[in-house]
């Protein structure tokens, strides 16, 4: 999020342009009755009052915006606390559950005709739950039992405000702190650069947008309706659902998710790939395709855990199998290295219009409800990766591991409503410096039994799909706004030494050493979890994709078995005699 990485900027007095006394109950002229309001017409950003929230984090109190001051009986109230952002948040607040929070009793007009209201301060607590999922031992099931309970108390700090008036609902918003945060920063910046004499366009976050845009602005949700088509810049680290839009921006839409308005999207069932409770819920999508990820015993498929073992908040319940997933972690951080075997891990993929390819993986299965394996739609991991092959950008996105686990409603992160259900408030990627360092997509024995109707991989695969060709190491790789977000691209070894790997592909991340070594037989951390039938050496050595006069006597002394040693050198020590690093090129 941007503002836990700047400077606090200027005091929120200064967005003012002068104070107007808004009192609770405005003593205008009485206005007449209206229409019921649609829910539409009320909830949400795009709210017909144009509520909006802001968080100022040079006061840290949350402030509420309005199109006009508060009419005759009508009274604002704010909340913020911490809880769990589900998909009915918004639509289920309750208003009369605010009335706790101490109604703001005045206005400051803003230089576009808009008025702001003071609301409550913000405690710390609540602030460092924006990075509570930046911790990497989230990644491969290495969170402590204390780290579950912190997020079983309330993974969000949610903002809420509600607008009443004779004890009806006339608009009412929740997001979470750090959109909130985002919008509070852009409107500092709009007012600081404008002066009192420019217009204020505010996001879509603050709601009420009337038309009154100027000609080139985009409104479209999809940018977080920054004016001018430039839309998103990069550099400052922003908020998950901004984020999303900047990488839509970049990398064209997610074609998992039908656009149903203004930053509202359907939600996408990744076990049965299929759109979910939009208007057309429940209809396949072009394009889109999805497998279940096979799990075999000796060649049998393994449906289920192993008996007496069942699966909850574990990647693994199955004592053996022929492939597993590869669960590793970079050497630095001293976490476990392991693989698991889990049945009913799915799969997605989708190529958009330009030519970005999109996967979406859902594991970490969950059958504590009873349900079969190959059934169930919790997943408390879900994991998504967006990455264009000609342009080497990419965007990835890790859900609240545990919380936001309902694989029957994946939402875009770029939902404003609704993003909060599955991803956390800020973008998390624990292992692009080291899982994902050489390139977005990562290939195993273990993802590679996932197909498409063609017979292809579902996760796109170099030298299968002609946009992903072999053998080329100029194609640039580049995590968009990754400085800003923390995501790293880690340089690649260049070593003669290497060569025999890195004709095919890249080496980069410390995560590598684990993968070569894996790859090629090697590592009792993974190969403990295999079949013995599955420990022969052209089953344990898919790497080289070619064994041709390779066997287990050769195979330490040949070009590829030194290249693997050498590899393991250098992931652990940089500075090794004979180990040459580049940087990846960037486009």
């Amino acid at each position: 999020m941007r503002s836990i990485k700047s400077t606090t900027l200027l005091l929120l007095a200064s967005l003012a342009a002068a104070v107007s006394s808004a009192a609770l109950v405005n003593c205008a002229a009485p206005e007449e009755d209206e229409e019921e309001a649609s829910e539409d017409a009320v909830t949400g950003v795009n709210n017909t009052l144009g509520l909006g929230l802001i968080y100022d984090s040079s006061t840290s109190k949350v402030k509420a915006t309005l199109k006009k001051p508060l009419g005759t009986g009508e009274r604002l109230f704010i909340r913020v606390r911490r809880g769990t952002i589900t998909h009915e948040s918004q639509k289920d607040l309750d208003c009369g559950a605010l009335t706790e929070a101490t109604p703001v009793t005045k206005g400051d007009a803003l230089s576009n005709g808009k008025t702001l209201y003071d609301g409550p301060s913000v405690d710390k607590s609540l602030v460092d739950l924006l990075t509570i999922y930046n911790d990497e031992r989230w990644y491969g099931g290495n969170e402590t039992a204390e780290m579950r309970a912190e997020v079983a108390k309330g993974a969000d700090a949610i903002v809420e405000a509600c607008v009443l008036r004779a004890g009806k609902v006339r608009a009412k918003l929740l997001t979470n702190l750090a959109y909130a945060w985002d919008r509070g920063e852009d409107l500092k910046k709009e007012t600081s650069t404008r002066g009192r004499s420019g217009s204020i366009r505010f996001l879509s976050g603050d709601g009420g947008v009337d038309g009154d845009d100027e000609p080139g602005d985009i409104d479209d949700g999809s940018d977080g309706g920054v004016e001018g088509p430039s839309g998103l810049p990069e550099g400052p680290a922003y908020n998950t659902i901004d984020y999303a839009n900047l990488c839509t921006q970049e990398l064209g839409e997610i074609p998992f998710f039908k656009k149903l308005g203004d930053g509202k999207y359907e939600t996408f069932d990744c076990r049965d790939f299929v759109g979910s409770d939009g208007d057309e819920a429940g209809g396949a999508i072009e394009g889109v395709e999805g497998a279940v990820v096979p799990l075999t015993i000796d060649d049998q498929p393994q449906t289920e855990c192993t008996d007496g073992r069942t699966s909850s908040r574990s990647y693994d319940c199955v004592d053996k199998c022929d492939n597993a997933m590869w669960l590793t972690a970079s050497s630095h951080t001293g976490l476990g290295r392991k693989a698991a075997c889990q049945p009913g891990v799915t799969v997605t993929t989708a190529k958009n219009a330009q030519g970005t390819h999109w996967v979406l993986l859902c594991r970490k299965v969950d059958n504590s409800n009873g349900e079969s394996m190959m059934k169930t739609k919790v997943f408390n991991d879900i994991a998504m990766i967006g990455s264009n092959p000609k342009t080497g950008k990419t965007c990835f996105f890790q859900n609240k591991e545990n919380i936001g686990n309902d694989g029957s409603r994946v939402t875009h992160p770029g939902d404003v409503a609704r993003s909060s259900a599955i991803w956390p408030a800020t973008p998390s990627s624990y292992c692009t410096k080291s899982c994902h360092g050489s390139d977005a997509f990562v290939h195993s024995p273990w993802i590679d039994q996932a197909l498409r109707s063609d017979g292809k991989t579902i996760v796109p695969k170099m030298g299968e799909l002609r946009d992903f060709p072999i053998s080329d190491l100029e194609l640039p790789y580049k995590l968009i706004n990754g400085p800003a977000q923390g995501f790293q691209v880690p340089q690649q070894l260049v070593s003669e030494e290497a060569a025999p790997c890195t004709t095919c592909h890249r080496v980069a991340g410390t995560a590598f050493a684990e993968f070569a070594e894996w790859s090629t037989g090697e590592g009792d951390a993974y190969f403990s979890k295999i079949t013995d039938s599955y420990k022969r050496f052209e089953k344990s050595h898919w790497m080289p994709l070619r064994l041709d006069g390779l066997n287990a006597d050769n195979f330490p002394t040949s070009k590829w078995g030194v290249a693997v040693k050498h590899i393991r050198k250098c992931m652990d020590n940089a500075s090794a005699e004979g180990c040459e690093f580049a940087d990846v090129p960037q486009q």
